[in-house]
């Protein structure tokens, strides 16, 4: 594996790392330094396989790996490592516990009679968290000792007492933990009062605070002072009786400001003219008089004399928009009334987290009750909201399908578990789920699958416990249909994201389906071999697009789609290298080349003739249905990303490739809503669509005008050439292209030609 990936993401935080002043920000920077460092040490010493299942010598696949960007182990183990507090205190209380074998020991002590009579009370109470899976292993060799089932709790011990010396098998102690089939949160209560609390005083409000509260008072006195020595127009040409005093007292003031310590300005300046006129009046140059009286005159002519009404006024204003508390010390509050919520927990009532500041927490901020909580504060409160997925979307808490992968798995984990009797197994097997759809996912090269949830030794030693249920199965599709609708309808320009699909497939699981989601595949690690599931997935899709306005449109033979035929093993090598034939010939490429521009193409033909997904859900799901009046707006709100995306300035060509890609796959589903739909609906979005572009300006129109041409052609029956530029101007929109990409600006001159390079 070539390090000049690991190396250019090195520099990436070694320069990040200069930039930042925060200390969060530094600490962050310095993690990835030497995560980063890590993964080179491995590449160049040889003791890592990165692209394997398991990169590390001796490390089975089911133990808990630090992976950063890339999918690149940095040889840290999430459940070893440094000791953490709750495993010093449990040490500290249990005599005989060795210093240096702390874990090792801790890990024996679980399997004697008081170790395995804590965690069953644990296993009844429920107040334990699983942070990493590794943590419910001895729960769950506890629950089969409970069940006097001693051989499968030998057998599993046989499996991990090797690593008692590194990792934690036991889970600390929590709050109870509550797990909703329909009620999740993006982060608990305690997590948000720990935001809260570590929130830092902004420096630029601090700044602007103390200059309008301290230092433009002064600046005021400064110029009424000089006003004072006016004759003729001019300064410093008379001086009142203990003036040269008063000025002194005043420089004196202005310097004992912290807030001066910066680079000099209009304040600055008069008060060094005003400091040395205190001292020597003579020894102002002429130069120096004119300035102060530039200074002066633009100040009155501005604002007023320090003393009018109208200054006074425009000060008084200046001070009520910074006489509140400040953010963080409102955040602290804040935080305060969170402490009387479990920890673990998402919130559903905001009432009185959203009340004004009360006398007690107004004087803890040096200031008045009845401040309201400002809404930056109120909306990192809202992440601890609990709620359906809908109600979090509408409340503009999930922002994403990214999101939605983030919170769908206290629902999964509820389903996943529902076919197991015993409430407190059902306990251990929901929260270790939650925990394993914590782990990122590793560089994996050959077609290898990540590690499956059932492979974690104590989560098969009892997996053969759970039995299917027609009401578990009904539930999971039913989270299912509503999590993807949700999902589609409120981000329709977005392909759903691996980690969703991962939530997805393990409700599929759960309810019976058969359903071979397919993931986006990175272009850089493609080898010119798809799955069988990617074929199955192409015959299913062709079905339901035959003849439609996204076969058109793609130029689509569906019956040739029909032919991707995987019963039996040998049928199913044959599908998957037709398939990938198929893509490549499409794409006009070879397949095998490593090179991730002609990678890049032949995946995008992949996700054309699979319509990454889309066609599964509408068609088995029944999601053409339940979405069938929403289809036009999806459309149309896909349109509009496309044009806000591609009308975007930026100056890095990195990034315009991204954009290219990401308009590309938003147009493909468009054109998809827009097939789902009857005849004179899809006429109806596709003049809505028009009059939407007859809105951009002129020049996007003329350059995205082949796109649109394009469209019209399909929408009128026609099958569009899938290379090149028709007689008429026609374009099929692709996010790919091994040569500069037609779309792009004409401004951009750089020779770059792929994204990825």
């Amino acid at each position: 594996m070539d390090a000049g990936y690991a190396v250019f993401q090195l520099s990436k935080a070694l320069l990040a790392r200069g930039q930042t002043s925060g200390p969060l920000a530094r600490f962050n920077a310095r993690r990835r330094i030497s995560q980063w460092q890590q993964v080179i040490t491995h590449m160049l010493r040889g003791t890592a396989e990165y692209g394997s299942r398991t990169p590390l010598a001796e490390i089975p696949a089911w133990v808990t790996l630090e992976v950063i960007t890339g999918g690149f182990a940095t040889g840290k183990l999430l459940a070893g490592g440094e000791l953490t507090d709750y495993e010093r205190e449990l040490a500290a209380s249990i005599p005989g516990i060795r210093k240096g074998v702390e874990r090792l020991d801790l890990n024996a002590w679980h399997l004697t009679d008081n170790g395995l009579e804590a965690l069953q009370q644990r296993l009844a109470s429920g107040d334990y968290s699983v942070d990493v899976p590794e943590e419910a292993a001895l729960l769950t060799v506890a629950w089969l000792s409970s069940q006097r089932r001693n051989d499968e709790a030998r057998a599993l011990l046989d499996v991990i007492v090797p690593f008692f010396d590194r990792l934690r098998f036991f889970p600390s102690t929590s709050a109870q933990r509550s797990i909703s089939a329909t009620q999740v949160h993006i982060a608990n209560s305690g997590e948000v009062k720990q935001l809260l609390l570590t929130l830092p005083p902004r420096v630029q409000i601090v700044a602007q605070k103390q200059t309008i509260e301290a230092r433009l008072p002064l600046y005021d006195s400064a110029v009424a002072h000089f006003l004072l020595t006016y004759q003729a127009g001019w300064p410093c040409r008379i001086y009142p009786a203990k003036w040269h005093e008063q000025a002194t007292e005043l420089a004196a003031r202005y310097n004992q400001l912290e807030i001066n310590k910066r680079s000099p300005d209009r304040v600055g300046e008069l008060f060094l003219l005003l400091e040395q006129c205190s001292r020597d009046a003579e020894s102002l140059t002429g130069r120096q008089v004119g300035r102060i009286r530039r200074i002066v005159d633009d100040f009155v002519r501005k604002h007023g004399a320090p003393n009018s009404a109208a200054h006074l006024a425009f000060r008084s204003g200046q001070l009520r928009q910074v006489s509140g508390p400040e953010h963080y010390l409102i955040a602290r509050a804040v935080a305060k009334r969170l402490s009387k919520y479990p920890a673990q927990i998402g919130i559903c009532d905001f009432a009185d987290l959203a009340m004004p500041l009360s006398v007690e927490e107004a004087a803890d901020c040096a200031q008045g009750e009845g401040v309201a909580i400002p809404a930056p504060i109120l909306r990192r409160v809202q992440r601890c909201r609990s709620g359906t997925i809908c109600e979090l979307i509408e409340h503009g808490l999930i922002t994403s399908g990214d999101t939605v992968a983030q919170v769908l798995p206290s629902m999964t984990a509820q389903m996943s578990s529902a076919g197991l009797r015993d409430e407190a197994l059902r306990r251990v097997y929901a929260f270790t789920y939650q925990a394993f759809r914590r782990r990122r996912s590793l560089l994996l090269l050959n077609l290898q699958r990540q590690v499956g949830f059932s492979e974690l030794p104590w989560i098969g030693a009892i997996e053969g416990d759970r039995q299917s249920g027609i009401a578990a199965a009904s539930a999971a599709r039913q989270s299912l249909v509503e999590s993807s609708a949700l999902t589609l309808h409120a981000f329709p320009y977005a392909i759903l994201p691996n980690k969703l699909l991962q939530e997805f497939g393990a409700l599929a699981d759960s309810a019976d389906l058969d359903l071979p989601f397919v993931e986006e595949v990175a272009a850089d690690i493609f080898m010119g071999k798809f799955s069988t599931k990617f074929a199955d997935t192409a015959r299913r899709a062709g079905r339901v697009i035959a003849g439609s306005l996204y076969a058109r449109y793609y130029a689509i033979d569906t019956d040739e789609l029909a032919s991707l035929e995987i019963r039996g093993r040998r049928r199913a090598r044959v599908a998957s290298e037709a398939f990938a034939s198929l893509c490549a010939k499409r794409a006009g490429a070879k397949l095998g080349t490593w090179h991730p521009a002609t990678n890049g193409t032949i995946l995008e033909q992949q996700q054309i003739l699979t319509t990454q997904n889309l066609a599964l859900l509408f068609d088995e799901l029944g999601l053409k249905g339940l979405l069938s009046t929403r289809l036009g707006g999806m459309a149309q709100a896909s349109f509009g990303w496309v044009c806000k995306r591609q009308q975007m300035h930026t100056g890095l060509y990195h990034a315009r490739l991204i954009m290219l890609k990401n308009t590309a796959y938003a147009w493909r589903q468009m054109v998809f809503y827009l097939a789902m739909l009857e005849e004179h609906e899809c006429k109806e979005a596709l003049k809505s669509i028009e009059a939407c572009f007859a809105k951009q300006p002129q020049a996007f129109r003329e350059r995205f005008l082949p796109v649109m041409i394009g469209l019209r052609k399909a929408g009128a029956g026609e099958i569009l050439p899938q290379q090149g530029q028709t007689a008429d101007g026609a374009r099929v929109f692709l996010g790919w292209t091994t040569t500069r990409h037609w779309l792009l600006p004409p401004q951009d001159v750089t020779s770059n030609q792929a994204l990825g390079q």
